[in-house]
């Protein structure tokens, strides 16, 4: 288990508000439908521990041995501040999360710890628990001198992803039967053939493939993107092509392609990954007993086996963040389509309101501060977005579209470990557990593999990149905590 990095420099909490805005500058981004537990440790510090809200058929009694354990190794003052964070909470009517935070009451006090206070956040308002019949409004943590605190310092709190945020929501939906069918076309090879030629800026090393339908051009191209306006990475994202977009979906979803990519964002360079992926292409169809054509080079074969070792998290980085940032944004964006219109991973009614709940277990505190806010703005439209389709529904065959959504979602959690925050990634995982049979009669290029049980393994079996536990190499990157996050609100 990893804890949040703690401030360089002192914060000091007057308030309530004070407190509730700090933690998501600790956890690396805002709670959502889950508890925090806030710590007060010896040296004037403090731990975030985030976990999964307890309901009415959790024991508080194993609850509060599982909490005793995982502080054993913490000097703690014995005293917590208990916050539940729920989208459902509703002035006039917190009926679960006062459950939920009874179970915490008698947790803690199994764990011999005092409830210092009990509170409950919702998306317009929370309470002091003392005082259930008052509800604050949340804007009094947004205009909390340490949140603006933390953000001078570099804090590197994420905002909302693209789904979550009523400024794109409504986008994501217009642009997902597009992508969708564009998607379907491409796998067919009934599409445009130049999908992303016209629409991406930015050049493509000579070493890639020049075909702007290969997926690590794509990629290439799309990463640029975000890098060239990184105040309006959702605009730059969702002004690439239909087809760009399909592009990259159908990237993530060829497992050998996958892993270039993954080595690429580690690495930084592009042309690394596509011979990377030519020497794991030959290696393939060498043990399927068939011929590559041509034969790798030797230079192909070395970055092949470099590109193994670094997925598995032995990269000798540490990584470069700016580039995994980038694709990390990409993907976002990617993930909030396939959810907005088609997504079988995730429950419509969810989306709509914002939410994204999952079965995972135990929520650690790996939710470590994050990368410099590179929150979106304006108003620009892509051709596409102009009119949203009346009575046109995407394709009703979503097995193969199941297996894509998947696909991205692992992808994200793969980066999420690369990051140090391997519970995160769990809870991704969550969203793909109970449907990994969806993409059952999708031919993968490796037999048995799939996006999700990769990630899977590399966490049961893997440590936590040795990267993670220093913050001069630790994600965001020093020059994200020298710039700061002048962006966030």
């Amino acid at each position: 288990m990893t804890v949040s990095h703690e401030a360089a420099d002192t914060v000091r909490i007057r308030s309530t508000e004070d407190l509730l805005a700090l933690i998501p500058h600790q956890v690396g981004r805002q709670p959502r439908n889950t508890s925090v537990l806030f710590f007060p440790v010896v040296g004037a510090s403090a731990l975030c521990l985030s976990m999964n809200s307890p309901t009415e058929d959790t024991d508080p009694y194993e609850l509060g041995a599982e909490l005793a354990e995982v502080l054993a190794r913490v000097r703690h003052c014995g005293e917590v501040v208990v916050t539940v964070y729920s989208d459902q909470a509703l002035e006039g009517g917190v009926d679960r999360e006062v459950v939920a935070a009874a179970r915490w009451e008698c947790a803690v006090e199994r764990a011999g710890l005092t409830v210092l206070r009990t509170l409950v956040v919702g998306p317009q308002h929370w309470w002091d628990l003392a005082e259930p019949d008052r509800a604050l409004p949340v804007a009094l943590i947004r205009d909390s001198a340490v949140n603006a605190q933390m953000i001078a310092l570099g804090s590197a709190a994420e905002p909302d992803a693209p789904e979550h945020d009523p400024r794109w929501r409504h986008r994501l939906a217009r642009r997902a039967p597009h992508v969708t069918r564009a998607w379907e076309r491409l796998r067919t090879d009934d599409g445009d053939p130049a999908p992303a030629r016209t629409t991406v800026p930015g050049p493509t090393p000579p070493t890639i493939d020049p075909d702007p339908r290969h997926p690590l051009t794509a990629w290439h191209r799309a990463v640029r993107c975000v890098q060239a306006d990184r105040q309006h990475w959702v605009d730059a994202v969702l002004g690439l092509s239909d087809g760009h977009l399909a592009l990259l979906i159908e990237g993530v979803h060829d497992d050998l392609v996958r892993d270039a990519l993954l080595y690429a964002w580690l690495s930084g360079s592009t042309a690394r990954a596509a011979a990377a992926l030519a020497g794991l292409r030959g290696a393939m169809a060498r043990l399927g007993g068939g011929t590559a054509g041509s034969e790798p080079s030797e230079d192909e074969i070395d970055e092949a086996l470099r590109c193994v070792v670094a997925v598995a998290g032995e990269w000798d980085g540490p990584p470069d963040w700016d580039t995994l940032d980038s694709a990390y944004r990409v993907l976002q964006v990617l993930d909030g389509i396939l959810g907005a219109g088609c997504d079988p991973l995730a429950d419509p009614a969810e989306v709509t309101a914002g939410s994204r709940t999952t079965s995972g277990s135990r929520e650690s505190a790996d939710d470590r501060t994050s990368s410099g806010s590179r929150e979106a703005a304006g108003d620009r439209e892509a051709s596409s977005d102009q009119e949203p389709l009346a009575g046109r529904e995407p394709s009703s065959d979503r097995q193969p579209l199941t297996a894509a959504a998947e696909s991205v979602v692992a992808t994200l959690a793969q980066l999420e470990v690369y990051r140090g925050r391997a519970h995160t990634a769990s809870r991704l995982l969550a969203r793909c557990a109970d449907r990994e049979d969806a993409a059952g009669s999708e031919l993968s290029v490796m037999p048995g593999r799939s996006a999700a049980a990769d990630v899977a393994h590399r966490l049961r079996h893997q440590p936590t990149p040795w990267w993670c536990v220093d913050r001069r190499t630790a994600w965001p990157g020093r020059g994200a905590w020298e710039r700061g996050a002048s962006d966030q609100g």
